[in-house]
């Protein structure tokens, strides 16, 4: 049937899978894959046999009112409705709609909040708990943590890493471009604890990944669920992977290690602009230790 838009069009997963695969030919495999991970989660909530054209304004300020009481951020919510439009603009292309049931929902404003500082005693607790109520991919799951606070990595560039990415000659962590955000590969020079937690993880390396799914072949594509059920039974609910790319900056520039060195090593390429405005205010304690230094 016709629906207020132009034609009834294909079923939203089967438009999902197409317009994925038109998309690619433009986009970054992670731009990709972040965007049909929202885009699983609208089929999931409109159904996957909707109808492209059925879709009307109030079912995606419906779905977005969802995701707000479920307690998502401001920014992943509006994430998912830029998903949902770009598919949507492919679909009016396509003669399937004649307006985006997106036109004039406009985006929730963000509230730049100053990240929280990790402490050690909390990872260590995620870790801890990991290793102890979560036989089957908990010591998988504490040794992704564990690199992820001493190399200051992205999720996704830490999961895709192989073993032929560890340059054990220079002492370095390789992350190969097409796995990281900006397309370039960056290469982290070995602090002790990241080197000393390679070798601890080389010694019962079984496949090519570092961190394998359960059949070997592909690496784990996210720890999502393992990571929110530890932090809510551990009553740290602000927990998140990011942090812990936000703690190894924090520790590098505490230690007094220069902006441009630190942005080389976690991917940016303002030269450590970045680096020197957001983590200027760091924790209480250090800089009050760094002003006892001052001698007027």
């Amino acid at each position: 049937g016709q629906s207020i838009h132009g034609k009834a069009g294909p079923d939203f997963k089967t438009y999902r899978q197409h317009y994925i695969k038109a998309a690619a030919v433009t986009k970054k495999p992670k731009t990709l894959y972040n965007e049909d991970y929202f885009l699983k989660s609208w089929e999931e909530f409109l159904g996957r046999e909707t109808r492209i054209g059925m879709i009307s304004t109030q079912n995606v300020l419906s779905f977005r009112q969802h995701l707000n009481k479920e307690k998502y951020s401001s920014r992943t919510i509006n994430l998912h409705v830029v998903s949902l439009r770009n598919m949507f603009k492919l679909a009016r292309t396509e003669g399937y709609l004649k307006h985006l049931p997106t036109d004039g929902v406009k985006q929730i404003k963000v509230v730049q909040t100053e990240r929280m500082l990790l402490e050690p005693k909390d990872i260590d607790a995620i870790c801890d708990e990991a290793l102890k109520n979560h036989k089957r991919s908990g010591e998988q799951f504490a040794d992704f943590i564990r690199l992820m606070m001493y190399s200051g990595g992205r999720m996704t560039e830490v999961l895709k890493l192989k073993w032929e990415d560890i340059d054990w000659k220079n002492q370095q962590l390789v992350f190969i471009g097409q796995n990281t955000k900006n397309g370039q590969t960056r290469r982290v020079d070995f602090n002790a604890k990241l080197k000393a937690h390679l070798l601890a993880m080389e010694a019962k390396k079984s496949v090519a990944y570092l961190f394998p799914s359960p059949r070997g072949d592909k690496p784990v594509t996210s720890y999502k669920n393992l990571l929110h059920k530890i932090r809510t039974d551990l009553g740290l609910p602000k927990f998140t992977n990011h942090l812990l790319r936000h703690f190894f900056i924090s520790m590098c520039v505490m230690a007094g290690v220069d902006y441009m060195t630190i942005a080389k090593w976690v991917g940016h390429v303002d030269g450590g602009i970045l680096i020197g405005k957001v983590y200027g205010h760091l924790n209480s304690e250090h800089t009050a230790s760094m002003a006892k230094k001052v001698n007027l």
